[in-house]
């Protein structure tokens, strides 16, 4: 690419099946490495078969995961007003968006590698974990909080190259970095037996390379040249950041819903171990499950990245026939997805359970409860479509409303069920939230769809 070449000159292409694929695969691939490294993880650790140490690193992951979480708007803003910004074709406007992404993220980092260990020293003494995790858990921690602001940085990153539609880019760099995790975290907790805090230090490692990869991508696609500079004359106007912190602040709050309702999960599936004198069975196969979910999530995100792509790049142009166009085509291709992720999780999952774990106890509660994560995929398949549309054009708001509705439900659920049902009860609580979740993007996406531009305009009658 030459230095004169618009970054937003490939913005308003007919929308195919194969421009979807063209964004969802690398997508898929880049996205399908995320749990597969936190399935790794797992695997590593339950080599050393040592009671409740997976439960513990999974719960320790969960935990720093969730936490980031709440500063996950910087993923999402960026990925939408960057989609935005390359619909109207301005590249002005979509490096303004990552100027401000990457100063969130430095300051956003900065106080979490501060912050972040007195917060978890609250929560972990707060929800009281049983002695066999504790160790593994604090442990992972303690090392891991050093990694934050490389992976806000790896955020803004991502966003931005979603919303120009270059998966491509993101899946060089999310598989960097990850199988760069895999790989130093085998050699660390195998080969130097350094337990937890060897798979926490692998995560460490592999986010500061990444983030020297990313600036290498940011800059070729021209962060340094005239126009990205030009971008900073406008960098501080007051209408733009108010936008962007209510935005942010519906992404903060929608992510910290999401964050708690996770961590109920897992420790209702610990309370319910230290109820029935179990040592960690329960919670050793929540977070061997917790793994296959995080496979077929990450699948039908691929569709939800399309999704937010193509929605993002018709509200910035006022097309509303492209984003109906958008909608048609991502959901027909989550339903397949949702039925290729069921027929893996009932044939290659079953199969491949004896070498994720070796505790005999736990397999046979995996294999019990394998139903719940295929059904968790068809409810989610809808619900993820609609989340990526509502992104694309930055409605945060529902958003937020819908991770709310779902998570009391999800609360409701659990304070009813987990008595009666147990383990079963459990995971009905979290399909009540997908549930939840899911009803209301539907109720409010009509007034989404009516709120764009019903007719192209002269330079952008590109066909849907």
């Amino acid at each position: 690419m030459t230095h004169t070449q618009s970054l937003s000159a490939r913005a308003l292409q007919p929308l195919t099946h194969r421009r979807v694929f063209a964004v969802a695969i690398p997508a898929f691939l880049s996205g399908i490495t995320e749990p597969l490294l936190s399935l790794a993880d797992v695997v590593i650790m339950g080599q050393l078969e040592t009671q409740g140490l997976q439960g513990g690193v999974t719960a320790g992951s969960e935990i720093f995961v969730f936490t980031l979480w709440t500063l996950g708007f910087l993923r999402l803003s960026t990925g939408g007003f960057a989609a935005q910004a390359f619909g109207e074709r301005d590249d002005k406007k979509l490096f303004a968006v990552l100027w401000r992404g990457l100063l969130i993220a430095a300051v956003g980092g900065t106080v979490l590698a501060i912050l972040g260990p007195l917060f978890w020293g609250f929560l972990n003494a707060t929800l009281g974990w049983q002695p066999e995790l504790r160790p593994a858990l604090e442990e992972y921690l303690s090392v891991r909080i050093w990694s934050a602001p490389a992976v806000l940085f790896s955020y803004v990153c991502f966003g931005w190259l979603i919303g120009q539609q270059r998966t491509g880019l993101v899946l060089l760099l999310q598989a960097f970095i990850n199988l760069s995790n895999i790989g130093v975290t085998w050699w660390l907790v195998l080969s130097l037996d350094m337990g937890a805090a060897g798979a926490a230090l692998g995560s460490v490692i592999a986010s500061y390379a990444g983030l020297l990869l990313g600036l290498a991508i940011l800059l070729c696609l021209g962060l340094g040249r005239r126009v990205s500079i030009q971008s900073l004359e406008g960098f501080w106007e007051a209408k733009t950041w108010i936008r962007l912190f209510s935005t942010n602040s519906n992404f903060f709050l929608r992510s910290l819903a999401f964050a708690i309702s996770f961590l109920v999960f897992f420790k209702a599936a610990d309370w319910l171990d230290q109820s029935q004198g179990l040592p960690g069975v329960n919670a050793d196969a929540v977070a061997v499950l917790w793994q296959y979910l995080g496979l077929i999530v990450f699948g039908l995100d691929a569709f939800a990245v399309a999704a937010e792509a193509f929605s993002g790049e018709a509200v910035g142009a006022g097309r509303r026939d492209r984003l109906k166009r958008a909608s048609r085509l991502v959901f027909f291709w989550a339903w397949i997805a949702a039925a290729a992720c069921a027929a893996l999780s009932l044939t290659v999952g079953y199969w491949a359970l004896p070498l994720i774990t070796k505790l005999p106890d736990v397999i046979d509660l995996c294999r019990t409860l394998m139903p719940y994560v295929v059904i968790s995929g068809f409810i989610m398949a809808p619900t993820f479509m609609y989340d990526g549309l509502f992104l694309g054009g930055t409605r945060a708001r529902e958003m937020r409303n819908s991770v709310l509705v779902g998570s009391l439900a999800q609360l409701l659920a659990t304070f009813t069920l987990l008595h009666w049902l147990g383990i079963h009860g459990l995971w009905l609580s979290l399909i009540a939230m997908m549930v939840g979740r899911g009803l209301y993007l539907y109720w409010r996406y009509p007034a989404f769809v009516a709120s764009v531009s019903e007719s192209p305009s002269a330079d952008t009658n590109a066909k849907a």
